[in-house]
């Protein structure tokens, strides 16, 4: 059962698709890239940012490609020791799931699954469930499960908050705490000319992703130029992309953009003042109940610090 559900259990959290004038090929439609073709696939994730008592949790179901929503009284609920949340809010791709789990006490292991509870789902309705609470049972994938523990949380140390760099040439060291787990780095770089403003993510290449504690990163991973000639950067895509975005509006508050990266390139970043918020995500895989599912599951907690381009000769604010 759970093998069925979770073939498509899609982790939302985090980060881009548009069209980068000549710069490169993004994906623009509202599907998950990365879903097989056949058979049902799950994809689960959980992170947890720090100075957060929320852990954001995302989840989907696929069954040949295509999306599974779903219906009646069925949910997402994910659950720590203490506490426990229906998974209601849609996410960034189409069939997904997200929602916040408290978690106060800082605990590490969660737990997902398919449950049936028709009143709080259809509490959340539109319309009036006096009048439109039918309950038609639970649907087949009721049940279906999956766990993960998530790691250490990452404390970055370098560079330090705010850190100037004036070429896409320059490169700097990112320190963290060394653990025993995988590590990626994502960012989101805003850039503005004083009139016009941008925001992308990109993924960084690590020279691997092993949890040491120390990686050497250039700023050209980050900033690109719209006129071409961009090998080194790597728009965010996929799972990677949906986590970030969902955690932006979680730091938010809900006031980001939740489509912020489709955002067109009116303005050049390589010409233009830069703010580059780097992730820094902690990732240790969890499992399904089911041996035989196919899919993906995370957990992972996550650090942040900014740094900022700003070019020879632009004086202009972001």
């Amino acid at each position: 059962m759970l093998a069925m559900l979770m073939k498509h259990f899609i982790y939302l959290p985090l980060i881009i698709s548009t069209a980068i004038l000549s710069a490169c090929d993004l994906d623009v439609d509202n599907n998950l890239p990365g879903v097989p073709a056949e058979g049902f696939f799950a994809a689960v994730a959980a992170n947890e940012h720090s100075n957060q008592t929320d852990i954001l949790v995302g989840a989907a179901v696929f069954d040949d490609g295509n999306p599974i929503n779903l219906v009646g009284g069925d949910a997402f609920q994910a659950s720590t020791s203490t506490d426990s949340t229906l998974l209601l809010k849609r996410g960034f791709y189409t069939g997904t799931y997200v929602g916040d789990l408290p978690n106060p006490a800082n605990l590490s292991e969660v737990s997902i699954e398919i449950v049936h509870d028709n009143l709080a789902v259809t509490e959340s309705r539109w319309y009036p469930i006096e009048i439109f609470n039918i309950d038609p049972g639970p649907g087949e994938l009721v049940g279906g499960s999956a766990s993960l523990i998530l790691p250490p949380a990452p404390t970055i140390t370098m560079p330090q908050q705010n850190t100037v760099f004036d070429s896409v040439t320059d490169t700097f060291t990112l320190n963290w705490d060394p653990g025993a787990d995988t590590v990626k780095l994502r960012s989101q770089v805003t850039c503005s000319n004083g009139v016009q403003e941008i925001s992308y993510g990109t993924e960084a290449t690590l020279a691997d992703e092993s949890d040491d504690g120390t990686e050497t990163i250039a700023l050209d991973q980050f900033i690109f130029d719209a006129a071409g000639g961009n090998e080194n950067i790597r728009f965010i895509t996929g799972q990677a992309r949906a986590l970030l975005q969902e955690l932006l509006v979680q730091l938010s508050a809900g006031a980001a953009d939740e489509d912020f990266f489709k955002e067109l390139f009116p303005i050049n970043p390589i010409e233009n003042n830069c703010e580059i918020r780097l992730f820094l995500f902690r990732e240790r895989p969890g499992s399904f109940a089911s041996p035989t599912t196919n899919g993906t599951i995370i957990g992972s907690r996550s650090d942040e610090v900014t740094i900022l381009y700003q070019p020879v000769g632009v004086i202009t604010p972001l």
